[in-house]
């Protein structure tokens, strides 16, 4: 039986991030239709045209942010789980999930560590989910 493609949406103003990630989880699932996003402003027009199941979402970009993008996201599609993706500490990371509400998070440093070590996309969510 083939598997359900899954869409995600992956959200950072560094390209070169943005294409690593993106080419190693596209390599462990090929059930997995990716895009991505460079901007805040980016990321809601895919959201409205895409449909996401999924958002791994940095929170420091210029311009809008992840805190106030994710907002937006969860106004538009309730259903959508967001992940930050962050290059801050984990403390940072803490201090902005106790201001939103969001799925889950990771440092970006440690999600590289998950997807090198995780089989499936369940494990690497379970790993960064905020209520676990």
């Amino acid at each position: 039986m083939a598997q359900k493609s899954y869409k995600i949406l992956i959200v950072d103003d560094d390209k070169s991030f943005l294409t690593m990630i993106t080419a190693i989880l596209m390599s462990m699932h090929s059930h997995l239709v990716i895009e991505t996003a460079r901007s805040g402003k980016e990321c809601l027009q895919k959201v409205k045209n895409f449909s996401p199941h999924l958002v791994f979402l940095d929170i420091g970009m210029d311009g809008m942010n992840g805190l106030v993008t994710l907002r937006f996201i969860k106004s538009m599609d309730k259903k959508a789980l967001v992940f930050f993706l962050s290059g801050h500490s984990m403390e940072y990371l803490k201090d902005a999930v106790g201001m939103v509400h969001v799925d889950g998070y990771f440092t970006k440093t440690h999600f590289l560590e998950i997807l090198k070590n995780k089989e499936s996309l369940e494990d690497i969510l379970n790993e960064g989910k905020v209520n676990k």
